[in-house]
């Protein structure tokens, strides 16, 4: 299917931190999509530290906002920081939040266009804890691995395609290199070429 524009929506996985591009894995997807003289608009509206509330609460603006009534496909990619544990408390969001907010903002998106969620990705755990400006974070595979499974059933109930691509990154060496050549969460340039390239097939 041809689309004119394609809504990126997610954190700083999205966003490309780390990546010397630039380009992060919505830039990368957009030059991969350019046939001839065709383009496709792609819309990076990926948010550093963006949980599944933080997008629930803006995507529908932000897609009226650039659609202009083109044929669109919105990406979702979310999970990672819902699945963080900021300062020795829980986890930012709790699984079954994450999962109503999920269902309520597909469903919404998927009544307007085609949708595509994409699941969030490891990291390399000795990287915890890691400081930052905001807070001091855990983020455990096992957690995330719980999150992916749990939106891969959703996505099964609702009929929204779901790309899991925890399986097959967290025993993938190449991913693991990426990860290493990044700041152990955000990856290197590879790693986001990954991305793009499961996306794109």
């Amino acid at each position: 299917m041809n689309f004119d524009r394609i809504f990126c929506f997610g954190d700083s996985i999205t966003l490309g931190c780390n990546d010397s591009t630039g380009l992060g894995w919505p830039g990368r997807l957009c030059r991969d999509l350019m046939h001839g003289e065709r383009s496709v608009a792609v819309y990076n509206l990926g948010i550093n530290g963006d949980t599944s509330q933080d997008i629930s609460a803006r995507w529908r603006a932000e897609v009226d906002a650039r659609s202009r009534n083109a044929n669109g496909l919105i990406l979702f990619a979310f999970g990672f920081n819902d699945a963080a544990k900021a300062d020795g408390g829980d986890v930012q969001v709790d699984l079954a939040s994450s999962i109503a907010n999920a269902r309520s903002m597909l469903i919404a998106a998927k009544s307007i266009t085609d949708v595509l969620w994409i699941g969030p990705t490891p990291l390399d755990e000795s990287v915890n804890p890691m400081q930052t400006g905001f807070a001091c974070w855990d983020m455990r595979n096992r957690n995330i691995a719980l999150y992916d499974a749990a939106y891969a059933n959703l996505a099964r109930e609702i009929d929204v395609d779901y790309l899991s691509l925890f399986p097959e990154f967290i025993t993938s060496p190449r991913y693991q290199a990426a990860l290493v050549a990044g700041d152990k969460v955000h990856l290197g340039d590879d790693g986001y070429a990954m991305i793009a390239e499961r996306i794109a097939a």
